[in-house]
């Protein structure tokens, strides 16, 4: 589901072993009832820290940072509470697992329907076309597609080439995505 990295690892251990389970869980209901926008301010960042102890904000702030990258994770993937739960318990405990997945049912399907909002806001443009070399040539040049995607608040146009096979895997794991989504809305 996520690739542990030894700094997330760090970061993980550190809500473990430092952030007690009511202020996780407020935490993760926090994050939860935003996300995907950051619902966590510099201020409660600094709040959270000084509860802690003094903490540095930079550790708390990974803290927040991984709280989203588990949502983000979860809601792309449109994970079961069950299966979070089962992914975080070594990597958080028993308790923080709970509390994480738990808030993740709670906001599952708000999250997934504020994700399907902001995506379909965007305006995306797009373009296909495929190349066909002429005659002699079209047996020394395979069939490609090109996709052309541009975000309109950002401007820049990225090109995406296809061979046949390529396409077709493409498109399946689209509608992969697409139905894990119905699935959970």
């Amino acid at each position: 589901m996520i690739d542990v990295t030894p700094s997330l690892k760090k970061t993980f251990t550190y809500i473990k072993d430092n952030i007690p389970e009511e202020v996780f869980r407020k935490l993760c209901d926090k994050v939860g009832s935003t996300f995907p926008e950051i619902g966590v301010s510099s201020e409660d960042v600094s709040r959270l820290s000084s509860n802690l102890g003094n903490e540095s904000d930079e550790i708390c702030q990974r803290a927040v940072d991984a709280i989203y990258l588990v949502y983000s994770k979860v809601s792309y993937n449109t994970t079961k509470p069950s299966a979070a739960r089962s992914f975080l318990k070594p990597l958080i405990g028993e308790v923080h697992a709970d509390s994480l997945s738990e808030c993740w049912g709670e906001h599952a399907v708000d999250i997934v329907s504020r994700l399907k909002k902001s995506k379909t806001e965007t305006k995306l443009v797009w373009d296909s076309s495929v190349s066909i070399s002429r005659d002699d040539c079209a047996k020394l040049r395979e069939t490609e597609a090109v996709l052309q995607v541009e975000v309109e608040r950002e401007g820049n146009a990225k090109n995406v080439t296809f061979d046949f096979e390529g396409l077709k895997k493409f498109y399946l794991e689209l509608e992969r995505i697409q139905s894990a989504i119905d699935e959970l809305a």
